[in-house]
């Protein structure tokens, strides 16, 4: 991999490390011995990340480095997709899917130094309704939890699962209507999950056998459960087990209708959204280059 000229884009506000100049400071030491151009923009507002990767991509830069979370990665890969720019990931967020799916080290150190010595991946894209998507999109309780942690200004997975603990208290699952391939599953379900990686991110795996690079999405459903069925196998969701229990389902296709009771949430790597009650979801393969590790899976 011979990299001319790489941008960085950072989301200042992204994470738990608040000293976006500390960040970039240990990046540029980590690359002063790189045999490539580089320098640093930061994001403003909500898309911003996504309007200059398109920009830089069109200018013929190499390769693009969101430094962020899910959200900053979203917008940046989003960007790329179906073009030659390679993107990059230095993890600052509060779960960093999609780095830790392609096993990209979640230090600042680590991840940068994939630039130096790293190669190119060309990993899936998955698509709910205009949206891209790269680690997981989902219906239900997490897409509930999604929303209501991002209108919170406090970040992190402490936070996340207080909300989590508290929503499940008195969530009613709703009935979804999946159709593909021919079939039609009918489940009254906490969550359907679409994964395109393992898992949602802080080692959380909801799709113990997703691949970024079958062409496949992995459809995930965990059916009604009580509090005290859910702590018992919490710990499954965090060993790659949650597929033992019996409250959960798995599906792999290319195209997906979802038809639930009602318009509500969803999410896309963690960003949420309202949508109507009529979803459709597909996957567009080896649609973005990505930077890994050289001893990648």
């Amino acid at each position: 991999m011979k990299l001319k000229n790489v941008k960085f884009i950072q989301n200042p506000r992204s994470g738990v490390i608040k000293s976006p100049v500390f960040v970039r400071r240990l990046i540029t030491k980590t690359l002063e011995h790189a045999h490539f151009d580089f320098d640093f923009v930061e994001t403003r507002y909500r898309g911003h990340a996504h309007e200059m990767a398109k920009k830089f991509s069109r200018q013929g830069v190499d390769a693009i480095v969101a430094i962020g979370g899910d959200g900053t990665a979203n917008e940046v890969a989003s960007a790329l997709v179906h073009t030659s720019t390679a993107m990059g990931i230095v993890p600052t967020g509060s779960g960093n899917g999609l780095a830790r799916g392609v096993n990209i080290p979640v230090s600042i150190r680590g991840a940068a130094r994939c630039l130096l010595d790293g190669r190119i991946r060309k990993i899936d894209a998955g698509r709910i309704q205009d949206r891209y998507y790269f680690v997981v999109a989902g219906v239900g309780f997490d897409a509930l939890v999604g929303k209501l942690f991002d209108d919170r200004s406090l970040r992190g997975p402490l936070p996340y699962f207080t909300i989590g603990f508290r929503e499940f208290l008195h969530y009613r699952p709703q009935v979804f209507i999946l159709k593909f391939d021919g079939k039609q599953v009918i489940v009254p379900a906490l969550l359907v999950t679409i994964a395109n990686t393992k898992q949602w991110g802080n080692g959380a795996i909801i799709a113990p056998h997703a691949h970024v690079d079958d062409g496949l999405l992995d459809v995930c459903i965990l059916h009604r459960l009580t509090f005290l069925y859910a702590l018992y196998h919490l710990p499954k969701l965090f060993t790659g087990k949650i597929d033992k229990i019996r409250k959960y389902e798995r599906y792999q296709t290319n195209h997906l209708e979802i038809i639930r009771e009602k318009p509500g949430p969803f999410h896309s790597d963690g960003e949420p959204g309202i949508a109507d009650a009529h979803l459709f979801l597909s996957v567009e393969p080896s649609a973005l280059n990505i930077i890994v590790p050289q001893e990648n899976f």
